[in-house]
């Protein structure tokens, strides 16, 4: 479960939160930080919380961490020192069952182990409460105010968070996003449609279930005999739904609930009985 975590960072960088099939596949660069550095450091923490200064001091040297320190033999053991204690205090917060992201960074942060991005101590150092979430399809949001909750989620997230999330950006977790799958198939799928969340108007899966009447458009290339939105809407969703070897389970966000539960029971063919359920939801769904 890296949910919490997730969430946080398609707040922070949307493009970024997803593997994309497409070069490094590391997650928003501004929070390299936790992404990277930290999750090398934390692998020289033992169960225990103590850290190996061998392993942790040839991390700290690949990220040019030692190349920062003073050239006064006095003023090197004493930020030698501030460095080892903030190792220290990072890993015993390793390696505390509840601890969160906030909880194991503060000690780096504060001792600059790091050149750490300025957004990301920006937003450390902010102690206001995240502003309110918008209501969907009523509210807009600022992208500002959106990296602000993303930022205020990812410091409370568990710390342990991170290691699951990033193995699923490696590629190494059960879940995985259709754009990096093509071809492949799993046992179980779930196919999430949103038409909010598609990212332009080529694709529409309220039309396609009903939601939502054709345009214009859409109706001059029916009687051209051209693809519609419908025609991408339902290939796309043939490609997802075809990777489900045992179960498949489709969500819609749909507009017009009613409309869509009444295409998928009784005009669709694609579903037998009491396959079909609304979930109650402020932004109502047909599932």
């Amino acid at each position: 479960d890296f949910l919490d975590v997730y969430t946080a960072m398609t707040l922070i960088d949307p493009n970024a939160a997803a593997p994309s099939g497409r070069g490094e596949n590391t997650g928003p660069s501004v929070a390299r930080l936790v992404l990277q550095d930290l999750a090398q450091l934390a692998a020289c923490v033992a169960a225990d919380g103590s850290i190996s200064d061998f392993a942790a001091t040839e991390v700290l040297r690949r990220a040019g961490c030692l190349d920062q320190l003073p050239a006064d033999a006095d003023q090197r053991i004493t930020r030698t020192e501030e460095m080892h204690e903030a190792l220290a205090a990072f890993g015993a917060a390793c390696v505390k069952p509840d601890a969160t992201v906030a909880e194991v960074v503060a000690p780096i942060i504060r001792a600059q182990v790091f050149t750490v991005d300025a957004r990301l101590l920006q937003q450390f150092a902010n102690q206001t409460p995240p502003p309110a979430a918008p209501i969907p399809r009523k509210e807009t949001e600022t992208d500002d105010a959106r990296r602000r909750r993303g930022w205020c989620a990812l410091f409370k997230a568990p710390w342990a968070e991170l290691e699951r999330y990033r193995c699923y950006l490696a590629g190494n977790s059960e879940l995985s996003t259709h754009q990096v799958v093509k071809g492949s198939e799993f046992t179980h799928v779930m196919v999430v449609m949103d038409d909010d969340q598609s990212g332009g108007n080529q694709i529409s899966y309220d039309k396609l279930f009903g939601a939502t009447e054709l345009g214009e458009r859409d109706l001059d290339n029916v009687q051209a005999g051209k693809e519609t939105t419908i025609d991408r809407s339902l290939r796309l969703l043939y490609v997802t739904c075809s990777r489900a070897r045992e179960s498949l389970a489709l969500v819609l966000w749909a507009k017009n609930p009613k409309e869509a539960l009444e295409f998928a029971r009784h005009k669709s063919g694609w579903f037998a009985d009491g396959e079909v359920f609304e979930i109650p939801w402020p932004r109502q769904v047909a599932v």
